[in-house]
């Protein structure tokens, strides 16, 4: 199914490269006359301040494996091209010359019915390539591409047919004759994919990786049967062109994948829409995520033309040494997509401190908030590997997330403290997400009405830290400087202990802020009245996450409440 709608996909586009061939950066061109003769005897440097790689050209490629030389046609490196040997010692001079001839024989191929091919073959059979000056600060792995007053040869319509049965040649058993997995049409299959999925396009942790096989099973172990290569994936050549074709392009491509530590996920549409679905959930853009859930409650018959008969496919990729590891799937309606991206927002919309109204949450920021939080705020790449592409398999699939996530975030908070929109958000997200349940408690703003022990536990210390604040003046370090993570865990002997010392900040406060004094007095009582049971001893993982959220929601609406009576003081005044 997925190399089914990789060329469905690459159907529907014009910007990808002829078949078997790659967008490349080619360093260095070889400029020929009518005669071919290289214009200045020199190779001309392609690359340029902004490309220092060279010129990005669709070249021909194909995966080399074996010991062969197996040379690319009329574009390939300075060893193939100019017999520029690695290193001076015989071996490699021999080995340098012995690509170059299978080069030049490749070369022959094609220009026999290929007039425009004259100056090429002139230049080689001539031996003026043996003549042509390196730049020092060459390599021999360099990319060299030859220009006539034709353009680049290898892009003619010959070169692009030549190099074509070339890699079907190589790549296919001329014996074997089937009928395609993605086409369902009979006729020769690949014997491998030709075309790897680009170096670089799956991140690898501690370097850049290497061309890595979407198929690859070259023991018999590994096969089904004992039987090794394609034979029980049979694909013909044209479809596994254009699906490699468009996976790449799409891995190329930033507003198609999201990149993680060791993961990168693609994803596409069987028609174009005016919506990003990652980026939606990765930067929660309102247009974006307005536009989608506009989608979901609209009838049916007042939805977009986008949406109707839409579909949505995405891919996870890994990599192991040269083979890809696919690590999801995914293939849905785009209204079914729209729809578990509703509820991703709906599931972890929380309240903020700052702001009024509960707020949808990047999930880039979400994934920080797994990290460690110092002076600076989050530490760049704390976070645990994989969280990114945990979280937004949960959003695309409407799923739980994995139950260590929630362990790791209960742990950061304990050692740091530091509770905000983007952890209060993660928390409500995975314990809605793991109990269902629990979502007409844990509402995205404060619940009055809750009477879970770890809930109002949180409310009853945001409450006693509120009544510190307000009685004692700068103050330099908190009851929650010292007592939050101990409280989370065993909130009767350390709240029990506040609650006391609370007693005298209140009196203090009848006598100094008589005003603030009532109403915290008062806030306490009513925190205090949804406890229809002693405090609990001790709490589980899922009980210190609702402390938490009890205590960032109390927080929240106090904070909000003192706005707005700050805001009607102000219109009272501008009024009078």
């Amino acid at each position: 199914m997925l190399i089914k709608q990789l060329v469905a996909h690459a159907r529907d586009r014009t910007d990808l490269p002829p078949p078997y061939y790659r967008n490349r950066s080619v360093r260095w061109a070889i400029d020929l006359d009518s005669a071919g003769r290289p214009r200045g005897d020199h190779l001309i440097d392609l690359s340029t301040p902004e490309a220092k790689a060279g010129q990005m050209l669709a070249t021909p490629y194909v995966q080399r494996s074996g010991t062969g030389s197996l040379p690319f046609l009329l574009t390939d490196t300075l060893q193939y091209v100019l017999a520029a040997a690695k290193d001076d010692s015989d071996k490699q001079i021999a080995d340098a010359q012995r690509r170059n001839a299978d080069f030049i024989a490749l070369i022959d191929r094609w220009a026999k019915d290929e007039p425009l091919a004259a100056p090429v073959v002139a230049f080689f059979h001539s031996g003026a390539h043996t003549k042509m000056v390196i730049p020092p600060g060459a390599a021999p792995t360099d990319v060299v591409a030859i220009r006539t007053d034709d353009g680049w040869v290898h892009a003619l319509p010959s070169a692009v047919t030549i190099w074509g049965d070339i890699v079907r040649q190589r790549k296919s058993s001329s014996d074997e004759i089937g009928i395609c997995l993605s086409c369902g049409q009979p006729g020769p299959l690949l014997d491998t994919i030709p075309e790897p999925v680009k170096s670089g396009a799956i991140p690898v942790p501690g370097g850049r990786g290497r061309d890595a096989q979407l198929v690859s099973i070259n023991k018999s172990a590994q096969g089904r049967g004992g039987a090794i290569q394609l034979a029980n994936t049979p694909i013909c050549d044209t479809c596994g062109s254009r699906a490699m074709s468009a996976l790449n392009a799409l891995l190329a491509d930033p507003h198609h994948h999201q990149r993680g530590n060791d993961n990168v996920m693609t994803w596409w549409l069987r028609r174009p829409a005016p919506i990003s679905p990652l980026a939606s959930v990765r930067d929660a853009s309102p247009e974006q995520v307005n536009a989608i859930i506009e989608q979901v409650h609209l009838p049916p018959v007042r939805r977009a033309a986008w949406v109707d008969g839409n579909d949505f496919y995405a891919i996870t990729l890994s990599a192991n040494q040269s083979r890809v590891v696919i690590r999801d799937w995914i293939d849905i309606p785009l209204i079914q997509l729209c729809e578990n991206i509703e509820s991703w927002f709906a599931d972890h919309a929380m309240t903020d401190l700052w702001v009024d109204g509960p707020q949808k949450v990047p999930l880039w920021r979400m994934t920080a908030a797994l990290g460690r939080h110092g002076k600076q705020g989050y530490v760049k790449d704390s976070a645990p590997t994989g969280a990114a592409r945990d979280l937004m398999a949960a959003a695309l699939h409407r799923t739980a997330l994995p139950a260590n996530l929630l362990a790791r975030l209960i742990q950061r908070i304990r050692a740091d403290g530091h509770v905000d929109l983007a952890r209060a958000a993660l928390l409500r997200l995975l314990l809605i997400r793991a109990n269902p349940a629990l979502k007409e408690t844990l509402v995205d703003g404060l619940n009055r009405d809750s009477t879970d022990a770890g809930y109002v536990s949180g409310r009853l210390f945001a409450v006693l830290e509120d009544i510190q604040r307000t009685a004692l003046e700068n103050i330099n370090t908190t009851i929650a400087d010292k007592y939050f993570g101990a409280a989370m865990g065993r909130p009767l002997a350390v709240l029990t202990m506040l609650r006391k010392n609370a007693t005298g900040h209140l009196r203090r406060l009848r006598g100094t802020r008589r005003p603030a004094g009532i109403a915290l007095d008062k806030r306490l009582d009513d925190v205090l009245q949804q406890l229809h049971q002693e405090l609990p001893a001790v709490l589980d993982l899922a009980g210190q996450g609702r402390f938490v959220l009890g205590y960032h929601h109390q927080r929240a609406a106090d904070r909000a409440a003192a706005r707005q009576a700050a805001a009607n003081k102000a219109a009272a005044v501008e009024s009078a």
